[in-house]
């Protein structure tokens, strides 16, 4: 890689577009250095410019280097003759052929433009690129604006007169390790934004852990609860179906008996009626049948009237008795089995009310028994709602001793009819004694009569038990199908269910009080903690993954950081040791004999944390201590602690003939070619693509300006050299010479001559 051509428009004194070509480095005939361009002028002419304008392409931001106080000073500010101009543009064309700069381009033209509102811009072949990616270009082909690639006036004398801190960048620059230095400061600013966002995204991840635990905690509460509550609606289902298809199967058993029952009793009613019109057609034919009418009536009369008293003596009982459950049930709370267990005893009672009942012999009787009977188990039926449901509240307390009494008037009335029942049944015995032998069909009529009626009270008991268990069955049907609405919304499954039958009724309800229970100390949770958690868990796996990814990233930065680091260091010390070499054989040159030496001033790294801790707690600075041992070695690791550090580079040279200790006391010649014998050093060790030296002779003389030129000439075969120089002897080495003029109008122009050429014309 070699520079081809220079173009500057609007540059400082260049107004004017001007182009500048450049031969390669070759070593030209007769001691000519092929790729040395000499650039000559009076003082004031610009020669400096052409200098400041190629440092300035290739990304200096230092003002006070490009000898400016503003950043639009390196645009033309105009003249007496001449407008100022709004834009200054420097582009650098170079042959890369051998891909020295790893673009794939044979041709690389660096341009630089700056507007006079303060906008710029860099260009690498016409394409905008940022400085960053500009610079790192050039510092893999080995150039740069901070390199030693251009070497201003002042700056020969300036690293003698530098620091060994500062000395030691500039070696840094020369040993080629720019590239390497400025990939490890972009890994740096990576692994240190790495981790930082381990560390927010660690605290982060802190933050919420105990959140994550405290909603993972309600989640596996929430969902013991859905699986608790499942459990419960599969009991409940078990439990209530078994019993409503319990039901169903006693409905279906006690219906066809009932429907029988209802014939029956309709068939025996119309037998009785039959032989009823017998009887009436003999009380026409003998009015003895009158007396035993009355007789007969008499005693029905009384067997209605106890029947009707019984009836209401039971009612009174049953008042009592269930006065009485209602003061247990209110005193102790008992379950729904036991409270239907115990309703089924008051509904045995009511059987033996229905027994005495069945002794009633007219048909008629039947009608008003049952409606008695459906009273008295509506009221059965309500009560059992009523325990079953707690729709009213049920006081506890004594039984009303006013239906004691009632009870007391009532039994008296039944046994005064019990023995009119039985006058009336002896003076019927009597009369039919009598008339027995007159009356013999009317008797066998009479006792045809008491057989069917007979039959038929029996044949009703039997149907009004059948009625009540009906009764009974619809109730709890009833009650079951209420409790499965309230605990399961829905009834129309029972129809088709099919019980398991694995487990039997009480331990169904067993399970399903512990269930209920379990509900109750889980209690109530939001469906919102679910959501929640989900978005928490997924935020935590997120910021888990990634803390993951970055720990991978921050592991690989490190090791590139520490392979830089060592790339460095090896680098560095190779380019040291040859560079110090070529500084004592190009000092020997230039001084005819003599003695030059660099020498490395190194300390080791901890040593230096450590003076960093003293000079600290001097000043009366805390230092903290590390309590992170990976932050710890990562601030090492930013540091560049790798073995011993070189913080400085001291110059060491004794011209023949004298004994000096120090650069400083070297003459102001001496100063020059010291600092010219290190920069060919630095030269030949790792040659620039190019080099601009801006008059850096200045203060040879005769004799060391042809020893200068000389090493030029040696030099240009490994780089090309653009000299800005008032010396003839350079003037003599170079190949192209340009000579720079200024106008009155303050522009400056640009002259070109090939001393190649101009030789052949003399010599013609």
């Amino acid at each position: 890689m070699y520079l081809k051509q220079l173009e500057i428009a609007g540059f400082k004194s260049f107004a004017q577009k001007i182009v500048m070509q450049f031969p390669p480095p070759t070593t030209g005939a007769d001691g000519r250095a092929g790729g040395l361009t000499a650039i000559v002028g009076p003082n004031g002419s610009g020669k400096s410019n052409i200098a400041d304008a190629m440092r300035w392409s290739l990304g200096e931001q230092s003002l006070k280097t490009l000898r400016g106080k503003k950043a639009e000073d390196v645009i033309f500010s105009g003249s007496a003759t001449k407008a100022r101009l709004g834009l200054a543009e420097v582009s650098l064309t170079l042959n890369n052929d051998d891909r020295a700069m790893p673009v794939d381009y044979p041709e690389v033209v660096i341009t630089r433009r700056l507007y006079r509102n303060g906008e710029g811009e860099y260009l690498l072949n016409k394409q905008p690129v940022r400085l960053t990616d500009a610079v790192l270009l050039m510092a893999k082909a080995n150039f740069g604006q901070k390199s030693y690639s251009v070497i201003g006036q002042g700056m020969v004398d300036a690293i003698l007169n530098a620091t060994p801190q500062e000395r030691k960048e500039f070696f840094e620059e020369a040993a080629g390790v720019k590239q390497y230095q400025l990939k490890r400061e972009n890994s740096v600013r990576k692994l240190l934004h790495t981790w930082e966002n381990i560390k927010q995204a660690e605290a982060v991840i802190e933050e919420i852990e105990p959140r994550l635990r405290s909603l993972n905690r309600q989640v596996h509460k929430l969902q013991r609860r859905e699986e608790i509550e499942k459990e419960l609606v599969a009991k409940q289902r078990e439990y209530y179906g078994a019993a409503w298809q319990t039901i169903a199967v006693e409905e279906k058993q006690v219906k066809p008996q009932l429907v029988q029952l209802q014939t029956t009793v309709t068939e025996r009613t119309r037998q009785l009626a039959a032989v009823q019109e017998q009887l009436n057609k003999l009380e026409q034919e003998d009015r003895r049948t009158e007396v035993f009418n009355r007789l007969q009536q008499r005693y029905q009369k009384a067997i209605e009237a106890r029947s009707a008293l019984k009836e209401s003596q039971l009612v009174l009982r049953n008042k009592i008795e269930m006065a009485q459950a209602r003061a247990k049930m209110a005193a102790s709370p008992v379950p729904l089995p036991e409270i239907v267990e115990r309703l089924g005893a008051i509904t045995k009672t009511y059987d033996a009310f229905i027994a005495e009942l069945a002794a009633a012999q007219r048909p008629e009787q039947l009608a008003v028994l049952r409606e008695r009977a459906q009273t008295v188990a509506q009221s059965l039926r309500e009560l059992i709602a009523l325990l079953q449901h707690g729709k009213k509240n049920v006081q506890a307390g004594a039984v009303d001793p006013q239906l004691q009494t009632e009870l007391h008037r009532l039994s008296g009335k039944l046994e005064a009819l019990d023995a009119e029942v039985t006058e009336s049944q002896s003076a019927i015995t009597e009369f039919n004694a009598a008339e027995e032998q007159k009356r013999g069909k009317f008797f066998d009529l009479q006792r045809q009569f008491q057989s069917s009626q007979s039959e038929l009270n029996a044949t009703s008991a039997k149907l009004s038990e059948l009625r009540v268990e009906m009764a009974k069955l619809d109730t709890r049907r009833e009650a079951i199908e209420q409790e499965v609405a309230a605990e399961l919304k829905a009834t129309d499954w029972l129809a088709d269910f099919k019980p398991a039958g694995s487990e039997d009724a009480n331990t169904l309800h067993a399970e399903i009080i512990n269930c209920k229970r379990q509900l109750e100390f889980i209690g109530g949770i939001e469906p919102e903690t679910v959501a929640e958690f989900t978005q928490t868990k997924e935020r935590y796996d997120f910021l888990t993954t990634q803390v993951t990814d970055l720990r991978k990233s921050l592991d690989q930065l490190r090791a590139v950081i520490v392979e830089l680091d060592s790339t460095i260091h090896r680098q560095f010390n190779d380019a040291f040791r040859a560079i110090n070499h070529g500084f004592a054989r190009y000092f020997k040159v230039l001084f005819n004999g003599g003695k030059a030496e660099l020498f490395a001033i190194t300390q080791d790294a901890a040593e230096a944390e450590e003076e960093k801790k003293v000079e600290a707690a001097a000043e009366g600075v805390e230092v903290a201590e590390e309590a992170d041992t990976e932050e710890e070695d990562i601030k090492k690791l930013l540091k560049g602690h790798v073995g011993k550090l070189v913080v400085g580079v001291e110059i060491r040279a004794t011209p023949p003939g004298k004994k000096l200790t120090s650069v400083q006391m070297l003459s102001g010649g001496e100063r020059a070619l010291t600092s010219i014998a290190l920069i060919s050093a630095i030269i030949a060790n790792n040659p620039s693509p190019f080099v601009v030296l801006d008059e850096v002779d200045a203060a040879l003389d005769e004799a060391n300006s042809e020893r200068f030129g000389a090493i030029l000439a040696e030099l240009s075969g490994k780089t090309q050299f653009v000299v800005i120089t008032h010396n003839r002897a350079t003037m003599h080495r170079a190949a192209v010479l340009y000579g720079v003029t200024m106008g009155e109008d303050g522009v400056s122009r640009i002259l070109s001559l090939k001393l190649e050429e101009g030789e052949k014309l003399v010599n013609r």
